[in-house]
């Protein structure tokens, strides 16, 4: 009888704490990396319209995009990588060793829908250069939160990157110094930071929004500067920048980010909404939703820069969002990567300890 008890008394603190860390949770972040994820799908859908301009609708919304997606994610997955062990130990199985296995199934892909593709381990095909880019920040941020003023640092080191033609691409090299300032300010960025943004009068969120949006307009319809710039994926001369032009050029983008950060933080609900549960599982969206880019981008020709093919470009954004969100969807793909890294990388090592522990035993 003792022992029943003590599983029904089990039973009801897990219920308890069960139920009080469901009251507890804070959606904010989920409800951000939501939005964040719906942005990064309609922009590259925009994009890939054969007739895209950047001074129409569409460039606009892809610029307002690209002024904040990546940085935005970074930030979230700075502000989540406390633990500077857990960073480390699965940097590789997190990002590195998917990196590597949708490179070549992203290679196949191209060539099933154009019939032809290329094929360099080294140059992430599109999107894919964040993984890239966070197994660097995850597996080296516990050496570089040691290093004095590594805040200032990195970002003297992302205005230099615009100074060297050899960081570019390749390897996401010029991503990688460009934007981790961002993941660093998300790391040191503090939870009651966070308390007082949002304490502060709506008004300023709004009023922010609403300057940041003007500001994109402006810069599309003027070409103020190229729209490759906003990739800071390659030095300033490759965007035909000056030296000069290019690192104030980067000053904006910097600024814009971090005040789209704010209104993120500040204007976001933390209660549970409709983006919550998309904001949970934004990787399989991002890797999927690669492939209907291919797509869309096969039958660009048919979308021009009018209201119905922004409709049915939103239209297919927010369904490539939706389905590749869903539960059994994400936990497929997790399943799918569980199971390939295991047959390719863990069984084998399982089995190389197993014979080196033998070997030590004798």
């Amino acid at each position: 009888m003792d022992q029943t008890m003590n599983a029904d008394l089990n039973q009801n603190s897990k219920t308890v704490i069960t139920e009080i860390n469901q009251k507890e949770r804070d959606y904010l972040f989920d409800n951000i990396k939501g939005l964040l994820i719906f942005s990064v799908v309609v922009a590259h859908y925009f994009r890939a319209s054969a007739s895209f301009s950047v001074p129409t609708f569409g460039g606009v919304a892809y610029i307002i995009s690209f002024s904040y997606i990546m940085q935005g994610f970074l930030f979230v997955s700075g502000y989540f990588s406390r633990n500077l062990v857990k960073c480390r130990q699965t940097a590789f199985k997190m990002f590195l060793f998917p990196y590597l296995l949708m490179m070549p199934i992203m290679y196949w892909i191209r060539y099933a829908i154009f019939g032809h593709a290329h094929f360099d381990i080294t140059l992430p095909t599109m999107a894919l250069w964040y993984l890239l880019t966070l197994f660097v920040y995850r597996f080296l941020l516990k050496d570089l939160v040691r290093i004095p003023y590594i805040m200032p640092i990195s970002l003297v080191a992302a205005f230099a990157a615009g100074l060297v033609p050899s960081l570019d691409s390749t390897l996401s090299l010029g991503r990688t110094f460009s934007f981790l300032p961002f993941f660093l300010i998300g790391y040191y960025f503090k939870a009651e930071w966070i308390e007082k943004i949002r304490s502060l009068p709506k008004i300023i969120g709004w009023g922010t929004l609403g300057l940041l949006i003007g500001s994109c307009a402006y810069i599309a319809f003027t070409k103020a500067f190229p729209v490759t710039a906003l990739y800071m994926k390659s030095s300033y001369a490759s965007t035909h920048l000056s030296v000069s032009h290019g690192i104030m050029v980067r000053i904006v983008i910097y600024l814009m980010a971090m005040a789209w950060i704010f209104v993120f933080v500040s204007l976001t609900p933390k209660a549970k909404t409709f983006l919550s549960g998309i904001g949970l599982n934004t990787m399989p969206v991002y890797i999927l939703h690669i492939i209907m880019r291919y797509a869309v981008k096969s039958m660009g020709g048919q979308f021009g820069q009018d209201v119905p093919s922004y409709l049915i470009l939103i239209a297919a954004a927010v369904l490539s969002v939706w389905l590749f969100s869903r539960p059994p969807v994400a936990k497929c793909y997790d399943k799918t990567i569980d199971i390939i890294y295991e047959a390719v990388i863990g069984a084998p090592l399982k089995l190389i300890r197993k014979v080196l522990g033998t070997g030590k035993q004798s």
